[in-house]
């Protein structure tokens, strides 16, 4: 008895589905764009279609950090992106502003001598 209840409950589909050509296209093609022939101005940017490339102009000066020229052909430094210090940006070792006065003193008049003698 059940299990003519649940077959007569699970047998019914319902509507069957539509695969016709039309139902398809509507549902997996792209929407059309409107075609515009003239520019399309927006807040910041102007956009056009010139020689089959879709154009995207920005006009505002505010724009500029947005956009380096100078960084587009420029390889990636992994110590500059991280701020790791490499040999030619280190600082002169810690020795020189730790000596007493003394002792430059003395420094110094070695390197008079030294150059006096060359």
């Amino acid at each position: 008895m059940f299990f003519t209840a649940a077959s007569a409950a699970f047998g019914d589909e319902g509507p069957k589905p539509d695969y016709s050509r039309q139902t398809l296209l509507r549902l997996f093609s792209p929407p059309a764009r409107a075609r515009t022939d003239g520019a399309q101005w927006h807040t910041g940017y102007v956009e056009f279609r010139a020689l089959g490339v879709h154009w995207h102009v920005l006009y505002l000066p505010i724009a500029a950090p947005f956009i380096r020229l100078e960084d587009e052909a420029k390889i990636p430094n992994p110590f500059e992106l991280t701020g790791t210090a490499y040999a030619s940006t280190l600082p002169p070792p810690v020795f020189y502003n730790d000596r007493s006065w003394e002792l430059e003193r003395e420094y110094r008049r070695i390197e008079w001598l030294t150059a006096k003698a060359q």
